[in-house]
């Protein structure tokens, strides 16, 4: 009784999924559509500006935008193609190195003993982290603190821990600009930035916790700006109003203004349907 009442549910979340998945595909297609008849208004009003004959000119609008929209997707199939990191991944990193770096540095330490502890053999003694691996003694220092090392900061680091016998120095940081890691002849030092500390983290399926910190950011960017302009809903307004002007320029005297204004607006349309797609 129980294994017939568990199948319908099965079968109700794969047909949820290929349900959600065709209206992606769906959304895809007239995002597309969309895009491809912006970018032909706009083909169109400028080459009528310089051709009277409207067989000619859509005839070369409608070149002209098959051309435009085959390289865009090319490049953006391109560009995907070569992402290593999903949007979502890249999320996971920052958000667990910033509660990591929000954590007391006695929790840090024994979290990164939690992590290092699956693979190797560790031991925190005084606030001071060492493990052992192949043969070799490595000694953890945190530079969390600092948005970016630089080479002065690397030296002042090692300055506090140059009595501790060490084969490799790992520093945890951020990320870090050119610096000279070159500078013991008898010991070796290795950058651990927030993409390889996470791997740890996943590899252990260890992760920092968020305890009563709060996360959200209340400063504005310009890029935040930018981007509410630019909304994938304000695309329709824009296509509308600039639909409007480039016909208005038909038949209106100073065709000249409606005709960039109006192209300005479709474009904007195109770019709000694209930045979906261009962020990373």
């Amino acid at each position: 009784m129980s294994n017939k009442n568990a199948l319908p549910k099965v079968k109700f979340s794969i047909y949820g999924k290929q349900l959600n998945m065709s209206k992606f595909k769906i959304v895809n297609l007239f995002d597309k559509i969309f895009i491809t008849i912006a970018i032909f208004l706009v083909s169109f009003a400028w080459v009528n500006f310089y051709i009277r004959s409207l067989w000619v000119t859509f005839v070369f609008s409608l070149i002209f935008t098959f051309a435009c929209v085959f390289v865009l997707y090319y490049f953006l199939n391109k560009k995907n193609a070569k992402k290593e990191l999903s949007l979502k991944e890249k999320d996971n990193i920052n958000k667990n190195y910033y509660i990591f770096r929000l954590t007391p540095h006695s929790e840090r330490l024994k979290l990164l003993k939690k992590v290092l502890e699956k693979f190797y053999n560790c031991e925190l003694k005084h606030n001071i982290l060492t493990y052992v691996k192949e043969n070799k003694t490595h000694l953890v220092i945190l530079a969390t603190n600092l948005d970016t090392l630089t080479q002065n900061d690397l030296l002042s680091l090692l300055d506090e821990f140059l009595d501790v016998k060490t084969d490799v120095i790992d520093i945890v940081c951020n990320e870090n600009k050119t610096i000279n890691t070159d500078i013991f002849t008898n010991k070796k030092i290795e950058i651990i930035n927030k993409s390889t500390l996470y791997n740890l983290f996943k590899l252990a399926e260890i992760y920092p916790e968020a305890k009563n910190l709060n996360l959200k950011s209340n400063k504005i960017h310009l890029k935040d700006v930018i981007l509410s302009m630019f909304t994938p809903r304000k695309a329709k307004s824009y296509f509308l109003c600039g639909l409007v002007l480039i016909f208005s320029s038909i038949i209106l005297p100073y065709n000249v203004y409606y005709i960039i204004v109006g192209s300005m607006l479709l474009l904007f349309s195109v770019i709000c349907k694209l930045i979906p797609l261009f962020k990373d």
